[in-house]
C-alpha cells in the first residue's frame, strides 16, 4: 500500500520557490533553505523539551508545550464502570492474561505534545490539529527515561481547548 501524500511540508520545494519568489534579494540554494527550517524545528522542539515550558512559534500560530496528565483508572461506559488502563502487550502475550501498564516508572501521569490553539492568531483555527511526528513524540520518552527531572519540569494543563 503506498503512503498517503502529506498535504503540507514545512521544507517542501514547493515552500522554497514560494520563499525564493517573496523574498528575491535573499540568495539560498534549496539544501541551505531546508537545513535552516529543519535547524529551526529541532530547536524550538530541543527548547521546549529540556525547559518544560510554553513556547510560542511566529506567525500568529500558538504556543506549544508538553502536557503532563493523570490517567484515570476507570471510567464508566452506559453505566458499567471499565478499566481505562493502558495494556502492556508484550507481557499480555508473555503470562496469557491482561497485564496493564500503571506508568509507575512517571508516579502513573503520561505526556504529550500540547497546541494551545485559543492562542493561534488565524480564522477557524478550531478547524486545525496538531499531530507531532513520530521522532518528536518519542523523544519525549527518551528523555524522561534519561533523567527523572524532565517527569517535574512539565505541567498539568487546564483544558483550555
Amino acid at each position: 500500500m503506498p503512503r498517503v501524500k502529506v498535504g503540507w511540508r514545512s521544507a517542501s520545494k514547493e515552500n522554497y520557490l514560494d520563499f525564493c519568489k517573496k523574498n528575491k534579494d535573499i540568495k539560498l540554494s534549496f539544501i541551505e533553505w531546508k537545513q535552516i527550517v529543519y535547524s529551526f524545528n529541532e530547536e524550538f522542539r530541543r527548547e521546549i523539551l529540556e525547559t518544560g515550558e510554553k513556547l510560542r512559534l511566529p506567525m500568529g500560530l500558538g504556543e506549544f508545550t508538553i502536557h503532563k496528565k493523570k490517567r484515570k483508572t476507570y471510567k464508566e461506559y452506559d453505566g458499567v464502570k471499565k478499566i481505562n488502563l493502558p495494556i502492556d502487550w508484550q507481557k499480555t502475550r508473555e503470562k496469557g492474561k491482561i497485564i496493564y501498564n500503571f506508568n509507575y516508572h512517571t508516579e502513573g501521569y503520561f505526556f504529550g505534545w500540547l497546541w494551545f490553539r485559543n492562542t493561534a492568531r488565524f480564522k477557524q483555527n478550531n478547524m486545525w490539529n496538531f499531530k507531532p511526528s513520530r521522532v518528536t513524540s518519542r523523544l519525549i520518552t527518551t528523555y524522561l527515561n534519561t533523567d527523572k527531572k524532565y517527569q517535574y519540569l512539565y505541567q498539568e494543563w487546564a483544558k483550555i481547548l
